[in-house]
């Protein structure tokens, strides 16, 4: 299987030094993710992984920041909220998921999906 990237180009895009191991951890997950959502298939019969470059690098970066997907931490009176989307080690959002789909030439289906989304609080009686 094809490394999408090289080491040197995701402590390139981090802007720092990374330990070895992590880094390349973090290029097999990503890696491994974005061939399953493609297809082993068609990932493997592809000549240029190119195009799935910058979801790869922002993956790897995102699961060697934050690996366990925290939101918000304090010590002290000191906290720190992160991003509103939980996510943790190797991910895939759904943007991310749509711009592999679109590096591989493959169209959106428009199917049903059981996919959960987000649903507002009802309000009852002037209270949540």
């Amino acid at each position: 299987m094809a490394d999408l990237f090289e080491l040197t180009q995701l402590a390139s895009y981090m802007q720092s030094d990374l330990d070895q191991a992590s880094a390349e951890l973090a290029r097999a997950l990503t890696t491994a993710l974005i061939r399953a959502e493609v297809g082993a298939a068609r990932y493997d019969a592809m000549t240029d992984l190119s195009p799935f470059l910058p979801v790869a690098l922002e993956v790897a970066r995102r699961a060697l920041l934050n690996p366990g997907g925290i939101r918000s931490e304090q010590v002290d009176d000191y906290s720190v909220t992160y991003a509103a989307e939980v996510l943790g080690g190797a991910t895939l959002t759904e943007d991310e998921r749509a711009r592999v789909l679109a590096a591989a030439g493959i169209a959106p289906s428009g199917a049903f999906t059981i996919r959960p989304a987000y649903v507002a609080p009802v309000r009852h009686c002037g209270r949540w």
